[in-house]
């Protein structure tokens, strides 16, 4: 690594000469995961979703040394880029409350603590490493970028947008409700519509009440009650009152629920519905779970049943 935050006890300067020198970039990425990094990864989500800044900072500090350790020349982007969320995160948190404690001087100091990692990140980012383009780094630096601008820009509304996408895609529905969250904020700043701000807020709580994520829920639930917004869909009162409703529209699935709960009409498992529609078994059962609950039942047979009734039995 070239320069780490000082908070983390690394020269300024780079890697000292008394550290190990750097792996070979192969080596590193073929080596068995490193088990202690994953540990302090979640230790460090964990605080900050409590808000203790020391025990973030603490087990940040240790992931960029461990991060140093092994990518001295800093072109390995897979290693660097989640620790750069998180310390980005960190000070975005901090300055956001010093704002709101109208304290300029708190701010400046979160954003020159973050000055290190962010020369890190413009590095990285300049390089043009292949790694760069892997799907699941992609996501990490630009929800990296989406916590910088959260420092920087009033506005991080576009960031936040298209990282939500990009984690959509690679199917990580916690990770992209975080990135919604974070989009409906800034939209709540001042540099969007209200109505933009509720559908992408609306969008995240879905998600995380099916995935049983509290504190982010708690966040999100927060945020509608500063912005005055609704999480819950409104009636539609503009539709032709003869408009026929399909069913699946009144129990208000959407058309990619429409097809798992055929799929599962039909006995499926989570895994064969994630074959069949190229998702994940994982992202099959946030789906599920949201029909269950759409639907008021309590298990999929009665689901089933009730698709049957209904004819939304067929693909």
């Amino acid at each position: 690594m070239s320069c780490t935050a000082s908070r983390v006890g690394c020269s300024p300067g780079g890697v000292t000469s008394q550290q190990p020198k750097r792996e070979n970039s192969l080596a590193v990425q073929l080596s068995p995961p490193n088990w202690r990094a994953f540990q302090f990864q979640g230790v460090a989500e964990l605080a900050l979703w409590q808000g203790h800044d020391d025990e973030v900072e603490a087990a940040v500090a240790e992931g960029l040394r461990w991060w140093s350790e092994r990518d001295s020349e800093a072109v390995l982007p897979q290693l660097f880029a989640p620790w750069a969320v998180l310390a980005l995160r960190l000070e975005a948190d901090r300055a956001e409350r010093a704002a709101a404690r109208r304290t300029p001087e708190a701010v400046t100091e979160a954003r020159q603590r973050a000055a290190p990692v962010v020369a890190a990140l413009d590095r990285l980012t300049a390089a043009d490493l292949p790694q760069a383009a892997y799907p699941e780094v992609a996501c990490n630096l630009l929800l990296a970028w989406a916590e910088l601008s959260r420092l920087e820009v009033p506005s991080y509304a576009e960031r936040s947008r298209t990282a939500a996408a990009s984690l959509e895609r690679l199917e990580h529905p916690f990770d992209a409700a975080y990135a919604l969250f974070r989009q409906a904020e800034a939209l709540l700043a001042g540099v969007g519509p209200r109505l933009e701000a509720e559908q992408v807020l609306r969008s995240a709580q879905q998600t995380v009440v099916t995935l049983g994520a509290a504190p982010l829920r708690r966040e999100i639930e927060l945020l509608a009650q500063r912005g005055r917004l609704h999480l819950e869909e409104p009636a539609d009162t503009t539709a032709a009152p003869t408009a026929p409703s399909s069913p699946a529209a009144s129990l208000g699935l959407t058309q990619r629920e429409t097809e798992v709960l055929a799929l599962v009409a039909e006995g499926r498992t989570n895994r064969q519905i994630g074959q069949e529609l190229f998702i994940t078994p994982k992202t099959a059962s946030v789906h599920v779970s949201r029909i269950l609950a759409k639907m008021g039942v309590a298990g999929r047979g009665e689901a089933a049943a009730i698709a049957h009734r209904l004819g939304l039995d067929k693909p």
